[in-house]
């Protein structure tokens, strides 16, 4: 027992020195751990600073311009590197107050020594329009690319320098100005390609029609703009493929009862956008390179039900040749109320997909575009199903059954439904004569849960459809990034 009473107090004590050597060596290896990164991080500060100052500028044209100046106290290396930064992106709420703003743009732009690629310049309640002047001028002399400007709320009629709309180097122009900007009697921009206006009051004809008609320009956006000074006014850009029109006004003219008679020439035309209560009376030149047309109707009151049916059946002569069709709810209910139009409406030989708002085949404009699309091969409705209505005489709606549920349609695609007898019977009736049809997928109603949704679906549904052996139908969630037409 002694021996073994020795033996522990033996192995007591040499614990001791180890344990404090063991410490000691783990002190040791963190201090020279800690002494590495520190000669890590020395040595990467060294190797930054000893890059090409080409690669250095290229770092800093991906922060922020405000960053970018920051640097200018690293070190001598730095003081300047931040002048060849080539996004100047200016926006007043930035800044602490207009003072700090002005004073800071003004040291950016004046200082810098490098081409622009990209001037964003926001602000609002500015009275100094000799000072955005300067800046605009500036930009413009440094070989600017992309020129955004967002003017909210300046005093009088803005005038902006006569260089920015003869500028060599612009190929992106974004101009949205409250009140109004007046354009210069000559506009030559040779290389403009993409073109946004936004809250602009068009202020006279001809400098309208030259900024519009720009030769390069690729993709035209106009949004909110006030065309109440024009009557009539022609658009001729050759090389333009994506039109945009947004003006969702309440569908009354206070100024000119008819709008603007807005003729678009484009024998490269792709794609045609618009949302608008059409106060305006929109004409295009029949296009072989149309793919694509998409009208939402945003506002019709009951007195001008008629003189829109006329605008929406010309824009859809128009557009006869597109692959893909959109049409809203409203632009239908007020085609179906003008019957001899809608009777009338024009054959749409190569289209492909077509998109509606509801559901509702007692709308003739519906049942007539199934007539006139002979090669249709997906249909879409993203506003769910009427569910009120539905009687016996829905049955010979269908009756002859259009062309292509008999030789293309494969694809039936329902959004937002809430399932119910109605329901159940609008579906019965398109399985019915949908005799190539492969898909049905249907989109449940966002405040439906999926369990409830599943409970609710007729399982003899299928059992209806006798055409496609491969049929299939789907149950799914909403899909968030196809949002009602209307």
């Amino acid at each position: 027992m002694c021996c073994s009473l020795m033996n522990d107090g033996a192995f007591r004590a040499l614990d001791k020195p180890v344990r404090v050597m063991d410490e000691t060596a783990a002190a040791s290896k963190s201090k020279h751990r800690k002494l590495n990164e520190e000669q890590d991080m020395d040595s990467v500060a060294c190797n930054i600073d000893d890059l090409p100052e080409a690669i250095l500028e290229h770092i800093l044209s991906f922060v922020p311009i405000e960053d970018a100046v920051a640097t200018c106290v690293l070190s001598k290396k730095w003081r300047y590197l931040w002048t060849s930064h080539p996004n100047l992106e200016l926006f007043e709420s930035r800044f602490s107050g207009r003072e700090h703003f002005t004073n800071f743009v003004d040291g950016v732009l004046l200082q810098g020594s490098s081409r622009i690629k990209k001037l964003v310049l926001r602000c609002s309640n500015f009275d100094y329009a000799s000072r955005i002047n300067f800046w605009v001028s500036t930009a413009v002399a440094r070989k600017v690319e992309s020129c955004s400007v967002l003017l909210l709320w300046i005093p009088g009629n803005l005038v902006l320098p006569y260089c920015l709309f003869s500028c060599a180097t612009l190929a992106r122009l974004e101009l949205c100005v409250l009140p109004a900007l007046e354009l210069p009697s000559r506009i030559w921009l040779p290389n403009l390609k993409f073109l946004l206006l936004k809250y602009f009051k068009f202020v006279d004809e001809r400098s309208t029609e030259q900024l519009l008609s720009s030769p390069a320009l690729e993709e035209l956006i106009i949004e909110e703009c006030n065309w109440s000074n024009i009557e009539a006014l022609t658009i001729r850009p050759s090389m333009l493929k994506i039109l945009t029109i947004h003006d969702d006004h309440d569908g009354f003219s206070l100024v000119h009862p008819y709008g603007c008679r807005v003729l678009i020439c484009g024998n490269n035309l792709e794609r045609i956008l618009c949302r608008s209560s059409f106060l305006n009376d929109y004409r295009f030149e029949k296009s072989c390179s149309l793919l694509e047309a998409c009208i939402n109707v945003t506002a019709c009151p009951p007195s001008r039900t008629r003189q829109v049916a006329r605008r929406l059946h010309k824009l859809l002569e128009a557009t006869c040749s597109v692959k893909k069709l959109t049409l809203s709810s409203t632009a239908v209910r007020v085609l179906s109320s003008a019957a001899e139009l809608c009777s009338h409406l024009p054959i749409f030989p190569n289209l492909k997909l077509l998109v509606f708002g509801r559901l509702d085949l007692k709308h003739q404009a519906i049942v007539k575009l199934l007539h006139n699309s002979p090669d249709l091969e997906t249909l879409e409705f993203r506003e769910g199903i009427q569910r009120y209505g539905i009687d016996d005489g829905y049955d010979a709606i269908l009756d002859p059954a259009p062309h292509c549920f008999g030789s293309h349609l494969k694809q039936i695609e329902l959004h937002n439904v809430l399932m119910g007898d109605e329901v159940v019977r609008m579906l019965e009736l398109l399985l019915k004569h949908a005799m190539v049809l492969e898909k049905l997928l249907i989109h449940h109603r966002r405040t439906f849960s999926w369990l409830g949704f599943e409970e609710s679906y007729p399982k003899t549904l299928p059992e209806v459809h006798c055409g496609s052996k491969s049929f299939k139908i789907t149950i799914l969630p909403p899909d968030i990034d196809k949002r009602p037409l209307s």
